[in-house]
């Protein structure tokens, strides 16, 4: 099995929400899976940011379900995009 870094991005319910919230919360979900690679906040419009996470995991048969899944019952989260998907040669250069 190979590792690989998969690239989520997550859209808030509302841009009410509290963002740094958001952003411990789906951390401490994807630390289950892997470990975060990377993490930023994009501006989207009208006050809504867009929170990507990279997460270094083990690639297996489900691929990304497993952690989509877990990402849509976080609380204030209404939608989750995996947009890109690499697989990693080694771990140890990242």
């Amino acid at each position: 099995m190979a590792n690989v870094v998969v690239t989520f991005k997550l859209m808030p319910e509302s841009p009410e929400l509290s963002i740094n919230d958001l952003r411990q919360k789906i951390g401490n979900t994807l630390v289950k899976f892997g470990r975060i690679y990377k993490e930023s906040v994009e501006p989207i419009a009208f006050g809504l940011n867009a929170i990507v996470f990279s997460l270094i995991t083990i690639e297996k048969e489900g691929g990304t379900d497993p952690i989509e899944k877990a990402l849509r019952e976080i609380h204030g989260i209404a939608d989750v995009q995996v947009t890109d998907v690499t697989r990693v040669v080694d771990v140890k250069d990242i």
